[in-house]
């Protein structure tokens, strides 16, 4: 368990993302599967190498959790309060609409941390300081629409 969990949680999507986006201009690997990737990633990079971009994860997580929950028993009492005169709402209705609400907020917090935890992972060496270095460079170069907030949408479709 305490082996298995930060292996499929951060390594494997470490290299995952480096599987993606080899080939792409200046990323200087080439890897033939996860099981190589992650060799070769722990011979070139050391271990920590396997777990580039947990710093964003670590510290947005509880946060976006935090907001997520507040939001969905926010939307959820709101949802009951106006159903309960006419009950044009099921349970399972009052309980989709909330998630969905709930993962629009959420995603504002989810969002940047996987922009910053996956420019991290596809560099080669580091690319951030930090996740909030990571935060603070997007948000610079790119704004928060444009940077922090890219593929916001696309979470929203996946995760709903």
């Amino acid at each position: 368990g305490l082996v298995a969990c930060p292996l499929q949680t951060v390594a494997m999507p470490q290299v995952r993302t480096r599987l993606w986006s080899q080939g792409a201009e200046g990323m200087g690997y080439k890897y033939r599967g996860l099981c190589h990737g992650m060799v070769a990633m722990q011979q070139q990079e050391g271990i920590r190498g396997l777990f580039k971009g947990f710093g964003s994860v670590a510290l947005l997580t509880p946060l976006a959790h935090g907001l997520y929950f507040l939001s969905y028993e926010w939307a959820k009492g709101k949802i009951r309060k106006n159903n309960r005169s006419n009950h044009w709402m099921s349970d399972s209705t009052t309980h989709l609409l909330a998630g969905c609400f709930a993962n629009g907020i959420g995603n504002i917090v989810w969002t940047p941390m996987d922009v910053v935890k996956q420019r991290e992972q596809a560099a080669v060496g580091r690319r951030f300081e930090g996740p909030i270095h990571g935060l603070i460079s997007v948000w610079r170069t790119q704004g928060f629409f444009q940077g922090l907030q890219k593929g916001y949408w696309s979470g929203m479709l996946t995760y709903g």
